[in-house]
């Protein structure tokens, strides 16, 4: 399983903003082959956001990075941050499931 954080610190005010951009990214990104999860979390204390993905393989992912809705959110949210987006991708296992 691929797992991919991306952080954006918004502008001053631009919080609604990038959810509203979101939207349509993350329901679009749910249809997408190979996706498990992909939700936007907001921190109560900095008000930071988050999305937090999964994806069953690398191959997954980077065919959901050549979308036209993610090229077209990654484009559009720049003028609402204060930095660039910081990226991780990691491999991970699961290790327990308490579904």
């Amino acid at each position: 399983m691929i797992i991919v954080t991306a952080a954006l610190l918004a502008k001053e005010d631009k919080i609604d903003e990038i959810k509203e951009l979101a939207e349509d990214l993350i329901l679009k990104s749910r249809e997408h082959e190979g996706n498990i999860t992909y939700n936007l979390y907001e921190d109560v204390l900095d008000k930071s956001l988050t999305f937090i993905e999964k994806w069953e393989s690398k191959e997954a992912l980077e065919n959901h990075m050549k979308t036209d809705e993610f090229i077209a959110f990654a484009s559009n949210v720049k003028e609402y941050l204060k930095e660039e987006l910081k990226v991780d991708i990691f491999h991970g296992e699961l290790i327990v499931n308490n579904e």
